[in-house]
């Protein structure tokens, strides 16, 4: 079994407690996920099992810079479905930079570029891991009706050569817009709430999702899948609960011959 994954997460929260001590421009989030589903980008990655989803983000002192230390741990280890879960534990490693141009203007655009390492420690490096760089572009100002477009492109690679995941590669495109809007007030002493609806087509280029339930030829190139998201954000405690649901409409069967609905739970704390 890797090991990397665990001692890396010790020594990034060893460190975490010592630089915000240190510097007061360290911004640290802390956020607990449960998903009733594990969909990624299409994929059912552990066919309708649940997952328990924590990350850390460590904002680098204003520099645009982030990380996040990501893991998915599968709600049951067996039976039910045609994947199993005992090898599932995922964690991912993302360096992202983030900043905007033509601040002021209509046409300002927000940008990010990450590289993001896939990580499953129970199976070889060279049958599952991954490696992604993804280029993320949002225009927030462009309609006065607050509709921002956003498209993100990604290309994805294997870790390693020469075992399972050699297969595993390509492009995907996402394009897409969110919408934040408000519900008044149904009861009295209840503020009114802002709720965020999102929507995304994906085009697959022929990558496949990295676990080797699907290798790279098993994938068509062709559009794959809507997904339509709604959530809130509830200042509850210290933190912030989010609820969210979400619907897939599945276009293309060699990446999901079904549509998908699942609900996701998450808390987030800031400091």
């Amino acid at each position: 079994m890797k090991k990397k994954g665990i001692l890396l997460t010790v020594v990034i929260l060893l460190s975490v407690g010592g630089l915000t001590q240190a510097q007061d421009e360290l911004g640290v989030t802390v956020d607990v996920t449960w998903v009733s589903k594990y969909i990624w980008r299409g994929f059912d990655r552990l066919d309708d099992k649940v997952a328990f989803q924590p990350s850390i983000n460590l904002d680098l002192y204003d520099t645009g810079l982030s990380f996040n230390l990501w893991s998915s741990h599968a709600g049951s280890s067996a039976g039910g479905g045609s994947i199993s879960t005992v090898d599932a534990e995922e964690w991912r490693y993302a360096l992202t930079y983030t900043d905007s141009v033509l601040d002021g203007e209509t046409y300002k655009t927000d940008w990010s570029v990450s590289w993001v390492y896939y990580d499953f420690p129970d199976m070889a490096s060279e049958d599952a891991d991954a490696q992604e760089f993804n280029l993320a572009l949002s225009w927030p100002d462009i309609c006065p009706a607050g509709v921002v477009p956003r498209y993100t492109l990604i290309r994805m690679w294997p870790a390693q050569g020469g075992g399972d995941a050699s297969a595993m590669g390509g492009f995907i495109h996402a394009f897409g817009f969110g919408y934040d809007f408000t519900v008044p007030e149904l009861l009295p002493d209840v503020p009114e709430q802002t709720l965020s609806f999102t929507w995304d087509i994906i085009y697959n280029d022929g990558t496949g999702s990295g676990i080797g339930a699907f290798s790279a030829s098993d994938v068509d190139h062709d559009w794959s899948h809507m997904l339509w998201g709604l959530s809130t954000a509830i200042e509850c405690g210290p933190g912030t609960f989010t609820p969210a649901v979400y619907y897939q409409t599945s276009m293309d069967d060699s990446v999901n011959d079904e549509d998908e609905f699942w609900v996701g739970l998450s808390y987030t704390v800031s400091f």
